[in-house]
Parts: structure tokens; C-alpha cells; sequence
């Protein structure tokens, strides 16, 4: 694996808000329901009490929609075999479990619909496999760490859930999730990191509101931010190409290094 995807860490607010609660409210609580329930009763400023009421109702309905989204879970995705038989491709979002990522999958358009939730789960987890260089055989229903980066095959063997389909978010079942996307999100460089609403807001996209913020909504966004850095840096290379340029980009480094010191030297040798 190059050098670059799995070396420097970060520390998002995106990755806060995707940790289960910390707090003493419901175990399955995630903390952007509490941000709503705050900024709900921050932005109530209606003297009339009947306004009051069916605000106060209005806004209860959608918080109530955040946890529903948030504690329901997805039943076809408690299926062992889903990853490998779940249905994809049959909307808009273009996908398929065979053969290597191509440029029609990798478009703004179609990261619009990853962070805007017209994609299933699946499609999105599916689509960061095949880049990741999980190869799909549809003989034997499974997904294999054939062309995957060696240091990212060796933690993870198998294609892990970036998103959580089941969306069950106690700590034993979604743990391993959240750790997954975490350092999927660790192997950006730092210069993509922040690369999802520049690259999408002449799609209109102005990325989300604190409050809008769930588990699925933040991973989805990781998820995104990830496959623009892969389409931009990574995506049509042979791993043997990427290795080659990883060393070719250390020898730089340590060039430019050198030449740093050896210029320091001089300057302190200097009458």
C-alpha cells in the first residue's frame, strides 16, 4: 500500500458524531438527536402560545424522524450473505460487484448521491471495496483481498461495513464499523481531507448542518471524501505503479531533506 493513504491520523468532528453516546441517555443516543433537541429549544422565540404549540410539535416530529432513523434497524442486512447477494445497481446510482472500479462510478454525480442517501448502504460499501481492490467471484458468492493494498489486506482480510447497514449502533455491533471507517478516513492525505464540499458544491452541494448529522449521514460523507482522494491519486494504477511512486516520492523527500540541512550548514558556517 502506498505510504501516503495509511499514514496520517485524523481526528474529525465527523468522527466524533459517527461514536455511539457517551452519555447517560439511551445506549443507542447519538449525540447530533441531542444537538437537535438544543437547537430546537434555542430557535423557539414565537410569543404566541398556540404558535408555540404546533411548532414545538413540528419540530418534535423531526426529531423523533432523526432517531427513527438512527435505532431502526435494517433487516436484510442481518443476512451473513448480503454483502455478496444484496441487491444493487437497480436505481440510478451505477454499480456492480464485478471487476475493478471504472470513471462512471467514480463521478461528482455519483458521489452527490452518496452524501444526499440516494444510494443503499450496500452500493456505497460496495463501491469503496472494488477501489480498495476487493475483487468480487460470483461463482463462489464472495469477496476476495486479491489487488488489495498489503498493510489495509492484513487488517482487514475481508471487505468490512464502512457504513453500518444493519444500523444497530450498540458498541458490540457497530464497533467494528465505526473502527473500519475510522481508518479509512486516517488514510486520506492531508490535502484531501477536506475535499467533499469544493469538489460537489458546483452540484449544489453545501455540506450538512450540525443537526442534520447522523451515524450513516457522517460515514456516508467520509465514505465520499475517501473515493474522491482514490479517483484523484490512486484510481488507475497497478498496485506495482503505486509502490514505484511511493518510492520515488520518498527519494524526493529525503533529496529535498538533505539538501535542506546541508543548506542550514552552510548558513551557520558562514562568517
Amino acid at each position: 500500500q502506498p505510504s501516503s493513504p495509511l499514514a496520517l491520523p485524523l481526528l474529525s468532528r465527523g468522527n466524533l458524531l459517527a461514536s455511539p453516546s457517551s452519555s447517560s441517555t439511551s445506549p443507542n443516543t447519538h449525540p447530533s438527536i441531542l444537538s437537535d433537541k438544543v437547537l430546537f429549544a434555542n430557535t423557539n422565540n414565537n410569543d404566541d402560545d398556540d404558535s408555540k404549540e404546533e411548532e414545538a410539535s413540528d419540530k418534535k416530529d423531526t426529531t423523533d424522524e432523526v432517531k427513527r432513523i438512527i435505532l431502526d434497524p435494517y433487516l436484510p442486512a442481518l443476512d451473513p450473505t448480503y454483502s455478496a447477494r444484496g441487491p444493487i445497481g437497480e436505481n440510478t446510482f451505477l454499480i456492480s460487484r464485478l471487476g475493478p472500479p471504472t470513471a462512471d462510478e467514480l463521478t461528482n454525480d455519483q458521489m452527490l448521491k452518496i452524501v444526499r442517501s440516494e444510494t443503499t448502504d450496500l452500493e456505497v460499501n460496495t463501491l469503496v471495496w472494488k477501489c480498495l481492490g476487493y475483487r468480487f467471484d460470483p461463482e463462489k458468492e464472495s469477496w476476495s483481498p486479491d489487488e488489495v493494498f498489503p498493510k489495509w489486506k492484513e487488517r482487514f482480510p475481508d471487505p468490512p461495513d464502512f457504513l453500518g447497514m444493519r444500523r444497530v449502533y450498540s458498541q458490540d455491533v457497530d464497533g467494528p464499523s465505526l473502527r473500519s471507517n475510522q481508518a479509512l478516513v486516517r488514510s486520506i492525505p492531508s490535502e484531501y481531507k477536506q475535499s467533499l464540499k469544493p469538489t460537489l458544491k458546483p452540484l449544489g452541494f453545501n455540506g450538512f448542518k450540525l443537526n442534520q448529522l447522523t451515524p450513516n449521514i457522517t460515514r456516508r460523507a467520509q465514505c465520499a471524501n475517501w473515493l474522491i482522494f482514490y479517483r484523484e491519486q490512486l484510481f488507475g494504477y497497478t498496485l506495482e505503479e503505486l509502490k514505484e511512486r511511493r518510492r520515488l516520492k520518498k527519494e524526493a523527500e529525503v533529496a529535498a531533506e538533505k539538501k535542506r540541512e546541508e543548506e542550514e550548514g552552510n548558513v551557520f558556517k558562514s562568517p
